[in-house]
């Protein structure tokens, strides 16, 4: 309890997404830090750094996280846990609730497998009726390379001594319709911001996948996303 803090850039932008009662808002964000330290890792405050979200916003057209909290979304338009008291920080509840129709959405889930799975067989399926109502649907992808084959390709097999077995989504993803490319990015050069304490993580456990996912046939996302860098080097605060 003694350790619960947020920087002051964090509060403004929770402050500047509150549509609460006024004299609530301290005590709902109490209560939202205090949940997600209950969960017993920081890392469910990481997030892709600003500068990137904010570029793809500008080149796609994107507005929406999949996976978020109120601590480190940069949109107004997230999901997040703990909708009951996130709701007044703009949340738009669990993701799996999501019932996505058009546009573009980043997707960087928790690194779990099971929730990695999970949802990526649901952008399968709201892809699929994107198609049948004819309405162009976009996912951003970042996840963790831990796949065999992407293991090898990166030279990690002797850096991680965790097995998350065939990681058979990757070969889903591939093997889909609506795959339009990936981007792998080493562990060295993928930045990420701890938004709990305002610092970044220039060196992370796993390297990453950036994958597009597209309902539109002539989606070229990652060619504009290969020139991206990941990196703190050129970054701006938010």
């Amino acid at each position: 309890v003694n350790n619960i803090i947020i920087p002051v850039k964090v509060y403004n932008n929770c402050k500047n997404k509150y549509i609460g009662p006024s004299n609530m808002m301290d005590i709902y964000l109490w209560i939202i830090l205090f949940r997600y330290q209950l969960l017993g890792s920081n890392n469910h405050q990481l997030g892709v750094l600003p500068k990137i979200l904010n570029k793809m916003k500008e080149d796609f057209n994107l507005e929406f996280e999949c996976f978020a909290s109120s601590i480190n979304s940069i949109f107004n338009n997230y999901c997040s846990v703990y909708n009951d008291i996130e709701k007044y920080f703009s949340s738009r509840g669990s993701f799996f609730n999501l019932n996505p129709i058009y546009g573009t959405y980043s997707f960087n889930p928790p690194y779990q497998s099971d929730v990695i799975n999970k949802g990526i067989n649901k952008l399968f399926l709201f892809l699929e009726n994107s198609v049948k109502t004819k309405n162009i649907l976009n996912f951003i992808i970042t996840i963790p390379i831990w796949d065999i084959e992407g293991k090898n390709i990166m030279n990690n097999n002797n850096n991680n001594n965790i097995d998350y077995g065939e990681f058979n989504i990757i070969k889903n993803i591939k093997e889909s319709k609506f795959f339009k490319g990936l981007r792998m990015i080493s562990k060295e050069n993928f930045t990420y911001l701890d938004h709990n304490f305002h610092l970044y993580k220039n060196i992370t456990i796993q390297n990453t996948y950036v994958i597009v996912l597209s309902s539109d046939p002539n989606n070229n996302f990652i060619e504009k996303i290969n020139q991206y860098k990941f990196t703190i080097d050129d970054s701006i605060e938010i």
